[in-house]
């Protein structure tokens, strides 16, 4: 009898202790925006371990279906350090070498389950729809508040009031857009110096409400002045959506 206490009580204490990790950040609509080993730019799902020691994740479960929650066994060693993070991509293809689950994400949302290895519920994440290259989930890391984020693998999430998200999903350009957290801003960097018109237009009626010419190695472009809404902004021949909060 004693035996059988004591291995509830450290089966308890696993369980109330793994309850610490949680997903804590998803990208379905990763586009060219973070890469793996290979180059290749999967949606990904983070885990995020919110104790102060080590905890070992062999043979827990991530699922997307709440009738399934053993769909996906995280292989054994694999481990999360203390406020630390874990990627992994979801890409369908769980027999790849880096940590691949055999689901992929949904655009336009759905519910994440992460799950113990006696298959209890350990954390569950809904998200929303999906934008490209905008990310969803805690604030802060593993709170118990959402939002859509500027992306972050492994590291800090962190959230702003301008989101961009490219339309094509391929550029033609070698310019680049950095989200600025908390600004109603977005910086431009152009490496090679070459020259593109830059245009802002009102999302529904195409109107062209900014013009510029970028020449410079980067700029800025602000949307202060502009009201809450959706915008596009055209670099070149690529376009690119803004969504200003």
């Amino acid at each position: 009898m004693k035996n059988l206490l004591l291995i509830f009580a450290l089966l308890s204490g696993l369980h109330l202790f793994a309850q610490d990790v949680v997903i804590n950040e998803i990208l379905s609509q990763n586009k060219g925006l973070v890469k793996n080993d290979a180059g290749n730019s999967f949606d990904y799902i983070e885990l995020y371990n919110s104790s102060a020691k080590t905890v070992d994740l062999s043979g827990y479960f991530l699922s997307d279906h709440k009738d399934t929650l053993k769909m996906f066994t995280i292989p054994a060693g694999t481990k999360i350090a203390p406020k630390g993070f874990i990627l992994l991509w979801a890409n369908g293809d769980a027999n790849a070498k880096e940590l691949n689950t055999n689901f992929k994400l949904n655009q336009k949302g759905e519910k994440l389950f992460l799950s113990f290895p006696d298959g209890t519920l350990c954390h569950a994440l809904k998200y929303k729809r999906q934008f490209s290259n905008i990310s969803y989930g805690l604030l802060p890391d593993g709170g118990i508040d959402k939002d859509y984020l500027i992306p972050t693998p492994e590291k800090v999430n962190k959230t702003g009031s301008i989101f961009v998200s490219d339309l094509k999903g391929k550029s033609e350009t070698l310019v680049t857009i950095t989200m600025t957290e908390n600004k109603y801003s977005v910086k431009l960097l152009n490496p090679e110096g070459e020259t593109h018109i830059v245009k802002v237009l009102d999302n529904k009626t195409d109107k062209v409400l900014y013009k510029t010419k970028l020449e410079s190695a980067s700029a800025t472009i602000y949307f202060s002045t502009y009201e809450k809404g959706k915008y596009k902004l055209l670099i070149g021949k690529d376009t690119y959506r803004i969504l200003k909060r």
